[in-house]
């Protein structure tokens, strides 16, 4: 898998040098589906600690996906539950049947899938070869 990204501690994100927040300061809107694409979108959240020159959007571009794996969050989880990530973390695709698990890893191996865990208990897991994340001002 080919990202132009780096996870930072579990939670956040490195784009060109720049440290992105995912678990503070963005907001999950949804995942949609295009062929053997996938798109996962964040919007910036509102609150005081919020930089002003905080980007307002993130997208995460999945391409040519050959795994995905989808697991809903708690119905009856918080709004802001539903839409906080928890941790993300690159996960070896040989282990498919650990949906629970952390490993801390800057970059992805040749063989490793994307986890995205969100507070509701959500889960999202996809393999592919390739990964874009583009923001949005």
């Amino acid at each position: 898998m080919k990202t132009n990204f780096e996870i930072e501690e579990n939670y956040a994100v490195q784009l060109n040098g720049t440290h992105i927040d995912l678990h503070n300061n963005f907001d999950f809107i949804g995942l949609s589906k295009n062929g053997k694409n996938i798109v996962v979108d964040f919007k910036r959240t509102t609150g005081d600690w919020i930089k002003n020159d905080e980007f307002k959007s993130l997208k995460f571009e999945f391409k040519n996906v050959f795994y995905e794996y989808f697991e809903d969050g708690d119905s009856e989880a918080l709004k802001e539950d539903t839409e906080r990530l928890g941790e993300i973390t690159f996960f070896p695709a040989d282990s498919r049947e650990i949906n629970d698990g952390i490993i801390p890893q800057f970059k992805p191996k040749m063989n490793d899938d994307l986890i995205m865990f969100f507070e509701d208990g959500r889960v999202i897991r996809i393999g592919c070869e390739e990964i874009k994340l583009t923001t949005g001002n």
